[in-house]
């Protein structure tokens, strides 16, 4: 029998590091800003104290895990030339989100079967573990007393909710009401909401907007502030392009260009490690880059990739550089056009998201993440802003999730209300209406009568804010005789109310299993299912009734791969 919850752990899991920390349960009980939260920042092989781990692996041939965090990195950089089959993996987040795929890092060979599901998994399993065992040390609690938050982006739907919730359960974290599913911007709301710094939000009835600005993705979404809560009044909007993605047109577009893609080639090929220590360099410079004091950057080239330049290749970089041949050199404009790609798009967002939202609009506008640690960012944002809002980015606005999640997980109930994405529906089969629905959806029952198929029977509506726990009732049987279960289809829809799912703003996302069995000897009409649904969440869920015995009906959704 499990012991109940002491502890509440939170993991937010990014694209370029990942965090934890823990609070006792005891701690719901004061006011939220007088909470005290545990934090974890001493990591092995970071390059100063910092609350997040590399979200890294490093792979032998076989898919075994040899090192993870910044050790994985520091291994990979110190081995890889005697031992060519290591496998480095990092910001495979981003490849949970199909449309996108997955990203291996420059330099490292293709290997089939490394899936971005099992290398989430893998790194889960041993931060996990790393987290847990420190969570332990430092409290008293047992395991089985410790319930879990774990992060997502808000642009992530059911389906890639679904598929973090089964990577952390394969993991070893615990699953069921155990393990809460946190949504990024939301709960960084909740840390500024109750943040006792200068970024605080006081006043009840004040509203405000949430860009969430990581490494893999950019979150908006806006709240309404209550005495003891949020209430979501935005339109949840986003896309991929954090940081990360600055960094990929540096690897696609400038060094291809200076170097040559033969010594790109060459470079991945002999000297992988050496690529990823030119990207870090990178990335630490990035965030100092202020357009108030234009300088360009310098990333020095390593001895190992130096040597690997041919004539032709050093004169090919000088001519770019005016006689530089040792160093890639970036000027002021180039490092803004590198940022702009990423950054342009982002204030389209916000502007989206300010028109979406209203006459009322919004008071601030809190941005928070890793990338928001960019000076760039924070001045073109304000300046973006202008006269509208207010821009206020929190003292260490990378932390914002991860004490934010906490703040959830001890109290789930100071989110008051979510705002729908969609209209959400099964496919049902009603009685057939002969002047309206198309002959070709007839379906004749098992006693003759004439039903519609492929009608979309609603649960919520889309843009409908809905709170927490909200339930809806149907009831529902099977068309055919002796049928051992019953599939309903989930659909959602862009429209509020479609009368069919073949509709094009319609979108098969998942199915929910009902296990008629025990009632497979009588006749259909007698063998009345009632299905609850609980929208408000940030998952979806389900059960089902067999109204004739009261008995539960074993029931699961399974959201489908979005194409």
């Amino acid at each position: 029998m499990t012991s109940p919850a002491r502890l509440i752990a939170a993991i937010d899991f990014g694209t370029h590091g990942t965090g934890f920390a823990w609070a006792f349960m005891s701690e719901q009980e004061r006011e939220p800003m007088q909470r005290r939260i545990n934090l974890f920042d001493d990591w092995v092989g970071q390059p100063a104290n910092y609350p997040k781990n590399l979200s890294a692996l490093l792979l032998d041939d076989s898919g075994e895990v040899i090192e993870w965090g910044y050790q994985a990195q520091k291994v990979y950089q110190v081995e890889s030339k005697e031992n060519p089959r290591l496998e480095y993996f990092e910001r495979f987040k981003m490849g949970l989100l199909p449309v996108h795929g997955g990203r291996r890092i420059v330099g490292t060979p293709s290997v089939l079967g490394r899936s971005p599901d099992k290398l989430t998994t893998a790194y889960l399993s041993k931060f996990y573990q790393f987290a847990l065992d420190r969570i332990i040390d430092g409290s008293g609690v047992a395991e089985d007393e410790i319930n879990w938050c774990l992060t997502v982006p808000a642009i992530w739907q059911d389906r890639e909710r679904q598929v973090m919730r089964d990577c952390a359960v394969a993991a070893g974290l615990p699953g069921g009401d155990r393990l809460l599913i946190a949504v990024e911007p939301e709960v960084a709301g909740l840390y500024c909401r109750f943040d006792s710094g200068h970024a605080s939000l006081g006043a009840s009835g004040e509203r405000f907007m949430v860009v969430d600005a990581g490494g893999g993705t950019v979150d908006i979404t806006a709240y309404e502030t209550s005495e003891r809560g949020l209430t979501e009044i935005g339109y949840t909007s986003g896309g991929s392009l954090g940081s990360t993605y600055i960094d990929q047109h540096l690897v696609d577009a400038i060094l291809p260009e200076r170097l040559g893609r033969d010594f790109m080639r060459r470079a991945t090929t002999l000297e992988p490690s050496a690529l990823i220590a030119l990207l870090d360099e990178w990335e630490r410079a990035k965030r100092s880059f202020d357009p108030a004091r234009p300088q360009p950057i310098v990333l020095q080239m390593s001895y190992r990739l130096f040597r690997l330049l041919k004539d032709e290749d050093r004169e090919r970089l000088a001519d770019f550089q005016h006689g530089v041949d040792d160093a890639i050199v970036l000027t002021a404009a180039e490092v803004t056009k590198l940022f702009d790609k990423v950054i342009g798009p982002v204030l389209k967002l916000v502007d989206e998201q300010l028109r979406l939202i209203g006459l009322r609009s919004v008071d601030r506008v809190l941005l928070v993440g890793g990338f928001a640690q960019s000076r760039y960012l924070q001045v073109k944002l304000k300046a973006h802003l202008s006269r509208r809002a207010s821009l206020v980015v929190p003292a260490k606005p990378s932390w914002a999730v991860l004490l934010g999640a906490v703040h959830y997980g001890l109290e789930p109930g100071l989110i008051h209300g979510r705002r729908s994405r969609f209209s959400y529906g099964v496919k049902w089969a009603p009685q057939f209406e002969e002047l309206l629905d198309p002959p070709e959806y007839k379906l004749i029952s098992h006693s003759g009568v004439h039903l519609c198929d492929n009608r979309f029977d609603r649960f919520v509506e889309r843009d409908e804010v809905i709170a927490p726990g909200h339930t809806v009732e149907r009831m529902y049987y099977p068309i055919y005789a002796n049928q051992q279960e019953m599939t309903l289809a989930l659909y959602t829809s862009t429209e509020v109310n479609p009368r069919y799912v073949t509709e094009s703003n319609c979108e098969l996302v998942g199915t929910m299993t009902l296990d008629m069995r025990a009632t497979a000897n009588l006749p259909p009409p007698e063998r009345r299912v009632e299905v609850t649904m609980i929208f408000g969440g940030t998952e979806i869920d389900a059960r089902a009734r067999d109204l004739k015995s009261g008995a539960e009906v074993s029931t699961s959704i399974r959201f489908l791969q979005r194409v």
